[in-house]
């Protein structure tokens, strides 16, 4: 049976195709990557023929459509429910009042979408749509490695079909709902909306927002978000004036509402006590669901997710004893959360296995090759790409690696990376000038998982988060003083633990590397211009390459050097 799960509606970021054949995973792709926009949400036209190709399938050979997201008729209960809550909340509010009456008798036209439909010979094809945050969880729980295990799956994100999170118990290969979360209690749309009064894109750079945390004193921000918040009562999260927020995270509603709980504190004391009030919420409640449902195992997705200081904190709960974030955390994970899920319906169940995070574009010899000749640029093939590329690192220099299969998800994992070694603090100012780009967090580390315990002596092996920089780790002098450009101000530094079966190119690299220099790790960030999408094809990499001005790139089996490199 082939499913193709596609998500592209609207209200959702980064639209994705993905091929399930016969229950496996085998190509994934975003739109983005094909259209070069960063987070694109248009219809996946380019991304599902991108998928067809990678798998060898034809559309005429699909079997069924999977799309994520509710059509209009299905979303009208829970749109209902949300008016619901606005006109009782209305009582205690103004805005909220005057919002209620302004939309309450054209909420369906103004509201409601029609879902957009397959195209050509798909559109003839069987359609299945999936909820929202049914689709999150079908890709954390499907694509985990826990087997017949008895799971935990946990989905928070901004919001989606009009919930912000929901609760399920994975078992038996089957997925059973708890509960779905209002999106007017939504601590995602929060954080965005706080990111964009700080000056950054909200639903882009959260993650600026995340490492600017750890330069302020949480104390104030996070008690004025308490003073508005009833943890008791998860459907009533937010009191009535906070509540404006998630309805209208960057429109005047919500953003004078964030305006005066932010008033004169500085943008660090901010973000510190947005996440220091983001870990203690969700951490507090994710342990009440976990004693509930009698798990010891996590499955999670959406963008929330994406929050490795976050992660760190729920592995850590008591109880807890492994947790995996699914790859592609966000919007961009819900055409596979789609086709796995109708898949589970019609076969009646499917058993999690950990599912591969190199599902894209393929970059080979041929078409690295007719890149480098059509761009006209000089190359040569060593005997021993990873030696040479290993000394090249050795000798301070920053080397890009184009070769195999895209990645699954946001974060770059030696397929569509950028190397350079850790030893110089100040890599962080000058690596991202070179790619036009403002951070506050140091560069991830890719770190041999031979040497992982050594750098991060909370790692286990067992911890499949580690393996997909999902999680920050705390960090050991060790590790402090051998890779000092990869360790935050507050000690932790976010690693991929690499073994060579998961990636030998890659992993010979860094193990020709160590050899030179003694050091497990060098920096590992994502090859791309600032605001622009990860490369895909050998010719995206070759012009990046060039536009940041780095000392070498490796493409497929060839390597290009600069001048002085």
């Amino acid at each position: 049976m082939i499913i193709l799960g596609i998500n592209g509606n609207r209200r959702e970021h980064n639209s994705a195709a993905s091929i399930l054949i016969d229950g496996k995973l085998i190509a994934s792709v975003e739109e983005e990557r094909i259209s070069r926009i960063k987070g694109d949400n248009a219809y996946p036209a380019g991304a599902i023929a991108e998928v067809l190709a990678i798998a060898g399938v034809r559309e005429q050979d699909v079997d069924i459509v999977a799309q994520a997201g509710l059509g209009r008729r299905e979303q009208k209960p829970y749109l209902d429910k949300l008016f619901s809550r606005i006109g009782l909340l209305g009582k205690q509010d103004p805005e909220l009042r005057k919002f209620y009456w302004k939309h309450q008798f054209e909420r369906y036209v103004r509201v409601l979408r029609p879902r957009r439909k397959p195209e050509g010979l798909l559109a003839d094809k069987p359609f299945h749509a999936v909820e929202h945050h049914e689709a999150h969880a079908a890709s954390a729980y499907y694509a985990s490695p826990f087997g017949d295990e008895r799971v935990g799956v946990i989905t928070l994100d901004g919001a989606g079909d009009f919930s912000w999170g929901s609760v399920w118990i994975g078992e038996n290969g089957r997925m059973s709902e708890i509960a779905h979360l209002s999106y007017l209690n939504s601590i995602g749309l929060l954080y965005s909306a706080v990111t964009h009064h700080l000056g950054f894109i909200s639903g882009r750079h959260e993650g600026k927002v995340l490492g600017l945390a750890a330069f302020g004193n949480p104390e104030p921000f996070l008690s004025r978000l308490l003073a508005h918040t009833d943890a008791s009562n998860w459907d009533a999260l937010f009191d009535a004036r906070l509540t404006r927020v998630p309805l209208r995270p960057v429109s005047p509603m919500g953003c004078e509402v964030v305006a005066e709980l932010c008033g004169e504190l500085s943008r660090e004391d901010i973000a510190a006590g947005l996440q220091a009030y983001t870990e203690k919420m969700i951490c507090e409640w994710v342990q009440q669901q976990v004693a509930s449902l009698k798990v010891t195992k996590l499955a999670l997705a959406g963008g929330v997710f994406s929050n490795v200081k976050l992660n760190q904190r729920i592995l850590a709960l008591l109880g807890v004893e492994n947790i995996y974030v699914h790859p592609n955390m966000g919007d961009g994970g819900l055409a596979t959360g789609a086709a796995f899920e109708v898949y589970s319906r019609l076969k009646g169940g499917l058993r999690p296995e950990l599912a591969p995070v190199y599902l894209g574009t393929e970059i080979d010899r041929d078409n690295a090759l007719v890149a480098l000749q059509k761009l006209g640029v000089a190359y040569e093939e060593p005997e021993n790409l990873a030696q040479t590329v290993g000394r090249l690192l050795a000798d301070g220099k920053v080397v890009a690696r184009a070769d195999g299969q895209m990645e699954y998800g946001p974060r770059a994992l030696g397929n569509r990376t950028v190397m350079a070694p850790c030893h110089d603090p100040s890599i962080n100012q000058w690596l991202n000038k070179k790619f036009a780009r403002t951070e506050f967090m140091p560069f991830a580390p890719v770190i041999l998982q031979e040497y992982a315990k050594e750098y991060f002596p909370s790692w286990d092996e067992d911890q499949i988060a580690a393996r997909f920089m999902t999680i920050t780790c705390d960090a050991s002098e060790i590790a402090k003083k051998a890779i000092p450009a990869a360790v935050h101000v507050d000690g932790t530094a976010r690693p991929q633990v690499i073994r060579r079966e998961d990636n030998p190119g890659y992993y010979d690299i860094l193990k020709e590397y160590h050899a030179a220099t003694g050091v497990a790790s060098v920096i590992n960030t994502s090859f791309n211009m600032h605001e622009e999408p990860i490369v895909r094809t050998a010719e995206d990499a070759i012009r990046a390459y060039q536009a940041a001005g780095l000392d070498a790139l490796v493409l497929g089996p060839f390597l290009v050097r600069a001048q002085a490199a």
